[in-house]
């Protein structure tokens, strides 16, 4: 029996499929194809011309039946509803596993420190020599790690071993050998005393080379610290002293020329710095301009042995543009502790190279010992003949 067509609604499209997919995602699977068709369509400039498509008359249903897109969207929706159980479940499993875990971790330490007063001891020798706390948890963790609880009864054992690893984590610079000019850069924040080491640095040439019946080396001396007043003239009266010239230089051109003119004359070139805050990185990043020339710099920073632990590690931290080799701790005699000083170098694999006290020249300035180090500690009881056969020179 023949479809009245013009009881039905109709689609059109290019092809069958187009039609078909127009359907479903306007009804689903909701309608009922009744019949199909091609035609022709006008199209062109005035409908002048015509195009073939496709058209089909159809019937939506009353009651439709449940699509397989909501049934899709309803299993994403419970496999999501699972998941975020299943993680639920985890965290809190996971919450529940760490909760456990410290309490355990507070038990034992608590329980060490309990049956053992030796650690509390320790620490509060440590605390009483400015360590720093990420020092001092190195130091307990070995103690727990090396000693069973029946050694850690032993105080004057556990001590002795405390001091020889404080001395482990000591590093010393080694001796470099440089070919003529060594060229000697001091770099620091202000107030450390940079030119008075710069002069002790030259004079200790001088002294050294004398007391080992050695040539007499030639040295030269310049400084590109043009902000502190009485800087140039302080070291005019050591190179008087030394017999040395002095010089000043503002710019990357005018340190070139100093070294052009004395590379071939000398064997030491001294350089003092301008000294500026740890966080005047501007000032810095100038001063590593004026020093940009090829001279193979050996180059120390100054820091106070009085300098808290904080506040050395923003000038190290700040100063590594500058690439010094070691440290240079200055002023030792301003203070009676340095654990400060020992952390932040062992922190950030930092090695010493000269300790200076007193404002003698030739006397007040010594290459950097582990041995004379520990001597400073306080609160230990330190085996001096020990620690000496253990670090001291070779």
């Amino acid at each position: 029996m023949p479809v009245d067509n013009s009881k039905l609604q109709y689609i059109d499209g290019d092809t069958l499929e187009e039609c078909q997919k127009k359907l479903f995602d306007l009804y689903g699977r909701n309608y009922h194809t009744e019949n199909r068709q091609t035609i022709m369509k006008p199209c062109g400039f005035l409908g002048l011309r015509t195009k073939a498509i496709q058209r089909i008359w159809y019937t939506v249903q009353d009651k439709p039946d449940i699509e397989p897109p909501d049934l899709e969207k309803n299993r994403q929706a419970i496999l999501a509803s699972n998941a975020a159980k299943v993680l639920t479940t985890l965290a809190n499993k996971v919450d529940e596993m760490s909760t456990k875990l410290n309490s355990m971790n507070s038990n034992i330490a608590s329980t060490t420190n309990e049956l053992h007063p030796t650690i509390k001891q320790i620490e509060d020798i440590l605390e009483q020599n400015e360590f720093t706390l990420s020092y001092i948890r190195m130091i307990e963790d070995k103690i727990r790690g090396q000693f069973s609880l029946d050694e850690l009864d032993d105080f004057n054992l556990v001590e002795r071993y405390v001091v020889d690893w404080i001395g482990e984590s000591i590093k010393i610079a080694p001796e470099k050998v440089f070919r003529p000019p060594h060229v000697v850069v001091v770099i620091g924040p202000t107030g450390v005393g940079k030119t008075t080491t710069i002069s002790k640095l030259a004079a200790s040439t001088i002294k050294y080379a004398k007391t080992n019946k050695l040539k007499e080396p030639q040295l030269c001396i310049f400084t590109i610290d043009s902000m502190r007043v009485g800087a140039y003239e302080q070291l005019n009266r050591v190179a008087e002293i030394i017999h040395a010239p002095i010089r000043k230089a503002e710019t990357t051109e005018d340190v070139q020329e100093i070294y052009d003119e004395y590379r071939e004359h000398v064997d030491y070139i001294f350089v003092d710095t301008g000294g500026y805050s740890p966080n005047d990185s501007t000032h810095i990043a100038m001063m590593k301009d004026v020093l940009d020339v090829k001279m193979n710099p050996d180059v120390y920073i100054c820091v106070t042995a009085s300098t808290k632990a904080s506040d050395l590690q923003s000038i190290f931290s700040n100063y590594e543009p500058l690439n010094y080799n070691s440290v240079i701790i200055t002023k030792c005699d301003e203070t009676k502790v340095f654990g400060n000083i020992i952390s932040v170098l062992w922190d950030r694999h930092k090695s010493i190279s000269y300790i200076t006290d007193g404002q003698n020249l030739a006397q007040n300035i010594r290459k950097a010992n582990i041995a004379q180090i520990l001597m400073n500690l306080n609160g230990f009881n330190i085996d001096r003949e020990h620690i000496e056969n253990k670090f001291g020179e070779k």
